[in-house]
């Protein structure tokens, strides 16, 4: 334990499909990634080892992004009893890389058969609820098996969509381990609620956000809400004068909305042409291509310019 200085978990989630949560949560990894490849200062803090975890029990398709080749398939979670840890913890390689930090994937089977909805059957719903008992202990023991190898690591996770009774009882035991492992590590844990700017979506998060008061009361705890321009709505707006949209008004009437005592960090991801472009058939780019790396990382708007409370009542 001694050796280890910093632990992060960054938990994204969204309350409804659709909002590109996962490209998020990849921007993080790979931002972080590049901080850690080029360690340009001395005195900030690098993560030596990022993790990209998908938890989507839905079944995501990043395992064919982050690892493209038929003959390259990423070994996935469900064999963690069965493989050592380095296994299941696939790296995600680039031509160039130091080495200095490294990228690894904990990928989902992406057709392996999770329904959620066990209601036709009160047998079949018992099946479920000890599926999700298992999955989170197992993803529990993975998480300290990680903190016992030594190192700064950053685990970005990417949940199903909707906070689900097992994300929020692993959500909570992630604020257990802070608590367990404070004073040999800096442990944080961060969360992350994506949205588009689209009304039901915004709306939907407010609500959900304001139903979780056993969480939003917990102490310490980090909460931002991402805008995330995926309609390039604040390009149409300077092309059609009838459309108005700021993000900074969005993010104020959120707030307003919001009624839960934590403070809540919003901000805004800027639309991305090359992100965009990379994954359509007929111009599919992999991570391997700098340039849509680069499309992936997280701006200097995003990381530096946000709204909150604070900021609103000119503290």
């Amino acid at each position: 334990m001694s050796k280890k200085e910093h632990f992060k978990i960054l938990m994204v989630n969204s309350f409804k499909g659709g909002t590109g949560k996962t490209s998020v949560a990849l921007s993080h990894c790979l931002y972080e990634w590049r901080r850690g490849q080029e360690r340009l200062n001395e005195e900030e803090i690098y993560y030596d080892n990022i993790f990209f975890v998908d938890i989507d029990r839905l079944g995501t398709s990043m395992s064919y992004y982050l690892f493209p080749e038929e003959t390259n398939r990423p070994i996935y979670f469900e064999e963690y009893e069965k493989k050592k840890i380095e296994d299941i913890c696939n790296e995600v390689k680039f031509s160039g890389s130091n080495n200095q930090s490294r990228l690894y994937a904990v990928l989902l089977n992406p057709v392996a058969n999770r329904k959620q909805d066990y209601s036709a059957h009160s047998r079949m719903q018992q099946h479920g609820r000890i599926y999700h008992t298992m999955f989170l202990n197992d993803f529990l023991s993975f998480i300290k098996e990680c903190i016992k190898m030594g190192g700064n690591d950053l685990f970005v996770i990417d949940c199903s969509p909707g906070l689900s009774e097992m994300e929020c009882r692993l959500l909570g035991e992630f604020y257990k381990l802070r608590e367990e492992y404070k004073g040999n590590v800096h442990f944080s844990v961060e969360e992350l609620y994506v949205t588009t700017f689209e009304n039901g979506q915004i709306q939907k998060t407010v609500e959900c956000l304001n139903e979780d008061l056993d969480l939003m009361y917990r102490e310490n705890r980090e909460v931002g809400i991402v805008l995330n321009d995926m309609q390039n709505c604040i390009g149409v707006e300077k092309g059609e004068s009838d459309f108005h949209v700021e993000w900074e008004a969005v993010a104020q009437k959120i707030l307003e909305k919001l009624e839960n005592p934590t403070p809540v960090k919003i901000r805004y991801r800027k639309y991305q042409v090359k992100q965009m472009k990379a994954g359509i058939v007929g111009n599919v780019r992999d991570l391997n291509d700098k340039r849509v790396r680069d499309a992936y990382m997280l701006l200097k708007e995003y990381r530096e310019d946000y709204i909150s409370k604070d900021r609103m009542d000119g503290k």
